[in-house]
């Protein structure tokens, strides 16, 4: 149990550094953004999700929305704690490792080709009222 409290929380520690890197709040309109991220049918046990805006599609939002994985669920938050994300064109991120701690070698959960903007092949375009299970993801290990 405890085990799983330090990773939740050395997850959301840099969920917030990276949502916090080069965003400003601007008070943009946001949009609910949450969903289950799972692999072969299982829920990702843990990681971090980014939501990368797509200037190719349009996106011109300064904001990085992130959260946290845990059990498969993710939300979105944006600086200052805001929940959602503007909506628009987004490059999916997902860093997934089994063993999260300092010292530890990293063995991701997840393909490696979810791990950066410039490879991950998963886009989604946030709306204002998303229908049930349109964040939802079945990734690849």
């Amino acid at each position: 149990m405890a085990t799983a409290r330090f990773r939740v929380g050395v997850l959301l520690a840099v969920a917030l550094a990276v949502n916090a890197a080069g965003c400003k709040d601007e008070g943009e309109r946001l949009a609910p953004v949450g969903g289950v991220l799972t692999v072969q049918a299982k829920p990702v046990p843990n990681g971090t999700v980014t939501f990368y805006p797509d200037a190719a599609k349009g996106n011109a939002t300064q904001h990085q929305p992130c959260g946290v994985v845990a059990d498969g669920r993710f939300e979105l938050f944006v600086p200052g704690g805001r929940k959602g994300a503007p909506p628009g064109w987004y490059k999916v991120v997902v860093y997934a490792i089994d063993d999260p701690r300092p010292g530890k070698p990293n063995r991701y959960w997840v393909a490696t080709k979810y791990a950066t903007p410039g490879t991950t092949p998963l886009s989604v375009e946030v709306v204002e009222n998303p229908e049930p299970g349109r964040y939802d993801r079945q990734l690849d290990r």
